[in-house]
C-alpha cells in the first residue's frame, strides 16, 4: 500500500472516530429531549457524510488489513464497522432507538477504529 494510500487511510479512520463520538453525543441529547431530529436538515446530512466517508474508508482499510494483517483486526470487522457506523448515523437521532444496543454499537465501532489507527 503506497503512502499516499495509507496517510488517506489514516485521514479517514479519524474521521470515522469523530463521527462517530458525534453519534453518542446527538444518541444522549435526542434521548433526553425524547425529540426527533429534522430529517431534511440534520439526519440526512449527517448520514450522507457518514455514509460517503465510511465508503472511501472501506476501500483502503480491506486491502490495507489483508495485507498488513494487524494483531486482532480482520477483515469482517472493518465490514462490520462500515454497516454499523451507517446504522448509527441515522439511528442516533431517534428517541426510541434501544441504550444498549446503540452503546454496544458504539463501543465496536470505537475499539476496530482505534485497532486500525494503531496499526496504519
Amino acid at each position: 500500500m503506497a503512502i499516499r494510500e495509507t496517510d488517506q487511510l489514516n485521514h479517514l479512520t479519524g474521521k470515522l472516530l469523530e463521527y462517530n463520538k458525534k453519534a453518542l453525543q446527538y444518541f444522549e441529547k435526542h434521548q433526553e429531549t425524547k425529540e426527533a431530529a429534522d430529517f431534511g436538515k440534520v439526519v440526512k446530512p449527517f448520514a450522507d457524510t457518514v455514509h460517503k466517508t465510511a465508503d472511501e474508508w472501506i476501500e483502503l482499510a480491506v486491502p490495507f488489513v489483508k495485507e498488513k494483517q494487524p494483531k486482532y483486526l480482520h477483515v469482517k470487522q472493518i465490514e462490520d464497522v462500515h454497516e454499523n457506523i451507517g446504522i448509527e448515523a441515522v439511528t442516533c437521532f431517534q428517541p426510541d432507538t434501544k441504550r444498549k444496543r446503540f452503546i454496544e454499537r458504539n463501543k465496536s465501532i470505537l475499539y476496530t477504529l482505534e485497532t486500525l489507527s494503531r496499526n496504519i
